[in-house]
């Protein structure tokens, strides 16, 4: 009973889960733009590139717990010397490389958000 009980608490604590309508919202807020000087560990599921802001020449990150697991999808993609550019307000995630540019709109359960 008292395993019954904690099973039932757990799931109920979990709240709802989004939908893509609703996530897609989450998404477009965020932004990235970066030149990549740091890899992350490729058994990290996590989205933490590291480089130069090619504006400003700054050192930044595309730190993201709301986008990370999205953007993630891409990392096979991404070496050292890309630019990663997402912008706010957008649904497309781009990698830029020396001679061609990768284009990745959003996409939850078939459907394709831009």
């Amino acid at each position: 009973m008292r395993l019954l009980l904690c099973i039932v608490f757990s799931l109920i604590s979990c709240g709802p889960v989004r939908d893509c309508d609703s996530t897609v919202e989450y998404y477009r807020e965020d932004k990235c733009l970066l030149i990549v000087q740091k890899i992350p560990s490729k058994t990290d599921d996590r989205f933490d590139y590291r480089g130069i802001n090619p504006v400003t020449k700054e050192k930044c990150d595309c730190n993201s717990y709301t986008s990370d697991m999205w953007w993630a999808n891409y990392k096979t993609f991404i070496e050292i010397g890309d630019t990663i550019i997402k912008k706010k307000g957008e649904l497309l995630f781009n990698i830029h490389k020396k001679d061609t540019i990768l284009s990745f709109n959003f996409e939850c359960d078939g459907k394709i958000y831009k």
